[in-house]
């Protein structure tokens, strides 16, 4: 009774400080998770408020065939394995190099880093002038009326394969900064007696590159896959306002297919169990990156 009193005081003192938090992540995730398990189950008016349970029918409706659900998965899956190998060793060959500038090292990272703190909205407005459908667009321009490659103009927006590669281009470019500022954080915590000793053996600065730097940035590379594996499924504002999902859902994403059902077509139920999914997907795949890192890091210690 003793240990039980003195818990229930320990709770009690320290309630005050942990209550604020604790209302916070239950009115703004909890209760927000718990409703949308519950849409995702039901149909759900919007207007009239009438919530009416119908079981698993909208998840039938999503993974049916023929439903843009699967052209949306594919494109968020192409998404991450076409930007994040770029992402990740031009971040960390772009660190490379201006790690080892002996003038100029701010003025690289301010200029790399510019895209990565412009507006989605603007820069996918430059993206949607350069791959414009008519002879106003950039690349049209420059392909028919300059260099005189091809007869006429290509609505690359309006095509599956070429609006898809849009996206990612536009994905890279805006990305690409905000893994070099990672990785230049931790090419900070390699020993420079390492590249000392190669440069005494003779080794360039590529080899340092390829079996020192990248070796050594093994960590923070997880670091950087995970959160953009994440950011992978969480692509919206680039296919809203390139291409909103044409032709026929074939450049769509999870979360763009999402928006559609919700705010285009009003079904709510399946809006939501697209939701469940993609959170569900996405957290399989960062507990089994965690799993492996930790895995890696344990043979690591064992090794050494």
């Amino acid at each position: 009774m003793k240990r039980v009193n003195r818990s229930l005081k320990e709770f009690g003192t320290a309630l005050p400080f942990v209550l604020p938090g604790l209302l916070l992540v239950s009115v703004f995730i909890l209760y927000p998770m718990l409703f949308t398990i519950r849409i995702s189950l039901s149909d759900y008016k919007i207007v009239t408020g009438d919530i009416d349970f119908i079981g698993l029918l909208n998840f039938k409706n999503v993974f049916a065939s023929g439903s843009k659900f699967w052209f949306a998965l594919r494109n968020n899956v192409l998404y991450a394995i076409v930007t994040i190998p770029f992402i990740i060793f031009g971040g960390m060959l772009f660190a490379y190099l201006v790690n080892n500038l002996k003038h100029g090292q701010s003025l690289f990272r301010v200029g790399f880093y510019l895209p990565v703190i412009t507006s989605w909205v603007i820069v996918a407005l430059v993206f949607q002038y350069m791959f414009n459908n008519s002879n106003r667009g950039l690349i049209n321009y420059l392909l028919v009326d300059v260099f005189k490659v091809m007869d006429d103009y290509v609505p690359w927006l309006l095509r599956e394969w070429s609006g898809n590669a849009a996206i990612w281009i536009m994905g890279i470019w805006k990305n690409v900064g905000w893994a070099m500022l990672i990785f230049l954080a931790g090419l900070q915590g390699i020993s420079k007696d390492l590249y000392e000793a190669a440069a005494l053996d003779g080794a360039g600065i590529f080899k340092r590159f390829i079996h020192i730097t990248m070796p050594s940035l093994r960590p923070v590379t997880y670091y950087v896959m995970v959160n953009m594996i994440i950011g992978s499924f969480n692509v919206f504002i680039q296919v809203l306002m390139l291409t909103s999902g044409n032709p026929n859902g074939r450049t769509s994403t999870l979360q763009y297919l999402l928006y559609d059902r919700a705010f285009n077509q009003y079904n709510f139920g399946e809006a939501s169990a697209i939701g469940l999914i993609s959170a569900v997907i996405i957290l399989v795949v960062t507990l089994t990156l965690n799993h492996r890192m930790n895995r890696n890091a344990d043979d690591t210690e064992e090794t050494a």
